[in-house]
């Protein structure tokens, strides 16, 4: 990884100063993060066998921070990958492989769009990720939220039924573990497909509605439909609005002399079962290759973080962690707040033989390390907002 920076420092001094730099050192982030080791399968597991060659995937959300990692994920799997955008994504999260895939744009929630695009890509597998993916924002936006994540998913069913390629298309819809909501506080221990569904937000009862239609269209129409529940998937490429960035951006404002010393928090006595995102992509593509048509399943880790181990030990990770202090920060708070979430992947094991291997203190550096460098690329050294305080510590982290 150092190389990775040294070599971009280099070129931006030959291209065009600090500007060149602060792009080339985000994509060294997006290059390098990576976990320690490969994905790791059980011997006779069926993602094991690359079957993408001469197949071609249609992932929507692919600027995203799941749908990006994924993306990469089928291109070294064989697969000619199709990225759906909207006219304002901000494309930086496929930079480091736009070359090697075809993007279209389209609004999906535009029906006769998102039926041209996929008559247009003829897909053989369509990866679903593009969503209002927020638990928190949809109490702010839950109509927005619904018919978002509604009338999309209608949208590709209802193409792929149209074009009568119901036999033909493989179709990925990603489900939430929000869709549990009440019943991981009645449920001992890690929670089954077969939990009841009793959502607690207005994102939470949109993945109920989802995952009911892609049911309907597999047992009506005869789709080819998997519905795997992702329980918190995190990696680099993320937003504030997922609790650990918005820690990591935190901090990385602080270490810039941006912000106090102060990390603000909402709850954080809950506990999360957490997912690596690069751990977890080939699974994903090969849940859409093998698991049999109607299969809903947990996607997690079957291992919970307390949410405040997870904040200090991101804070102990920082370059002075001794300065900052934790904050409770009333605006944070959730309406509905479940205390514990964790996967029971038995089902997962046994369609995919995955043996998940989680680093969370691997993932909270990488998440750390991205954002010392969006905040860089945010804010330039000496721009109005840095006030020319980040100077020194922007020329240490390059």
């Amino acid at each position: 990884q150092a190389s990775c920076w040294l070599i971009a420092g280099r070129r931006a001094s030959r291209a065009a100063g600090w500007s060149a730099m602060r792009l080339l050192t985000l994509l060294c982030v997006l290059l390098t993060a990576r976990p320690a080791a490969p994905t790791v399968f059980e011997p006779g597991s069926p993602c094991l066998e690359h079957k993408g060659r001469g197949k071609k995937a249609l992932v929507t959300g692919i600027t995203g921070m799941l749908g990006s990692h994924i993306a990469e994920a089928l291109l070294e799997r064989g697969y000619q990958v199709i990225g759906v955008v909207r006219a304002r994504s901000n494309k930086r999260n496929i930079a480091t492989f736009a070359a090697n895939i075809t993007v279209v744009a389209a609004e999906l929630t535009d029906p006769w769009r998102t039926f041209r695009v996929v008559e247009e890509t003829a897909p053989d597998y369509i990866f679903h990720f593009a969503a209002q993916a927020f638990n928190s924002m949809s109490y702010e936006e839950p109509a927005y939220t619904l018919d978002t994540n509604i009338m999309s998913t209608l949208n590709i069913l209802e193409a792929v039924r149209k074009l009568g390629r119901e036999k033909d298309v493989r179709i990925l819809i990603a489900g939430s573990s929000t869709v549990y909501g009440m019943s991981t506080e009645q449920w001992e221990g890690p929670i089954p497909e077969s939990a009841p569904l009793q959502p607690v937000s207005p994102y939470g009862v949109s993945k109920v509605a989802t995952e009911a239609l892609a049911m309907q269209y597999a047992r009506t129409h005869g789709l080819q439909v998997v519905v795997p529940r992702f329980f918190i998937h995190l990696a680099p490429r993320g937003v504030e609005a997922l609790a650990l960035h918005e820690f990591a951006r935190q901090i990385a404002l602080i270490e810039r002399g941006l912000s106090p010393p102060v990390v603000r928090h909402g709850d954080i006595s809950t506990r999360r079962d957490i997912t690596d995102i690069v751990d977890s992509a080939p699974v994903v593509a090969c849940l859409a290759e093998s698991a049999p048509s109607g299969t809903v399943v947990n996607l997690g880790s079957n291992v919970s973080y307390s949410m405040r181990d997870l904040l200090e030990k991101a804070v102990e990770m920082a370059r002075t962690p001794e300065r900052i202090r934790l904050e409770l920060d009333a605006s944070r708070l959730r309406a509905y707040d479940e205390r514990t979430v964790m996967a029971d992947i038995s089902k997962l094991r046994q369609l995919t033989g995955w043996m998940p291997r989680p680093d969370i203190g691997h993932l909270i550096g990488l998440l750390l390390e991205y954002w010392r460098h969006e905040i860089s690329f945010r804010h330039p050294v000496g721009d109005a907002a840095d006030g020319g305080r980040g100077r020194r510590a922007a020329k240490s982290e390059l």
